[in-house]
């Protein structure tokens, strides 16, 4: 039999998850905040025990077969383009790091880019799915924009630091974040991440302004992703052309050995 086949099928499933990837980054491409997944490969080296030896008789030469297998996702971290909204809830992040939030429904936190917010009844900063925005401090406190005369969203100002004013009056701050290995994070939903022991804990985002009345799109690349799906279908057409060919050879030996 030829091993090979087993090398090209192992290309043909690798480009198959590879149009997984990029399809996915192509569907989130109006998603605030999402951050591209680059598809890593790995090659695999098996041994096959020949049946020839060397004239001493020592050991049996050994052939090898590569295989190709998915190895992890690269995230790419590259900031994405800038809308003007103007409204006064969108925040964009002009550098490295990211919002702090909890998520409504177990409790969890999680940091996320998108900076698309609202307020809740209780004037809470919340993202459209109503989970809370955490204000600056080492506890888990929602932030809560309300002054001594609480008006509508036109009367609250956030600074590029993060600061926070409504009707003139300074209430807190929003918490910004960073990890000392941002591809250790691992991704939840479409623009979200959790922390893990590659990335280490949050730590406070030092050189990271803030923009008011901006929101920060996916940084996927339309025309990139489109070209990448047209790489991947012609190699994956080579690579079933390769199997079919060794197929039809090992159909031919057989035939011979039979007749």
């Amino acid at each position: 039999m030829n091993h090979e086949i087993y090398s090209a099928l192992s290309g043909a499933l690798a480009n198959e998850r590879r149009q997984e990837i990029t399809a996915n980054n192509l569907a989130n491409v109006n998603s605030g905040g999402f951050r591209r997944d680059v598809p890593l490969f790995a090659t695999v080296y098996d041994q096959v025990s020949g049946s020839n030896r060397p004239p001493d008789n020592s050991q049996k030469i050994l052939e090898h077969n590569c295989f190709a297998v998915h190895d992890g996702n690269w995230i790419d971290f590259q900031t994405g383009a800038m809308q003007d909204t103007g409204n006064p809830l969108d925040v964009a992040l002009n550098g490295e790091g990211f919002f702090v939030l909890k998520r409504v429904a177990d409790g969890e936190v999680y940091y996320t880019r998108d900076g698309h917010f609202r307020l809740n009844e209780q004037r809470e900063l919340v993202a459209i799915n109503g989970d809370q925005v955490m204000a600056a401090g080492e506890d888990d406190v929602p932030l809560v924009l309300a002054g001594e005369n609480p008006g509508g969203a036109g009367d609250i100002k956030i600074g590029k630091l993060g600061d926070v004013m409504v009707d003139g009056q300074p209430i807190g701050a929003l918490r910004l974040v960073t990890f000392a290995d941002l591809q250790g994070l691992e991704k939840l939903g479409d623009a979200g991440f959790v922390e893990t022991s590659a990335s280490g804990p949050p730590e406070p985002a030092g050189q990271l302004l803030l923009n008011q009345g901006v929101r920060e799109l996916s940084n996927v690349n339309v025309l990139k992703e489109m070209v990448n799906l047209i790489e991947i279908a012609r190699q994956y057409e080579a690579q079933q052309k390769v199997i079919v060919g060794l197929d039809e050879i090992n159909k031919q030996v057989a035939g011979g050995i039979v007749g």
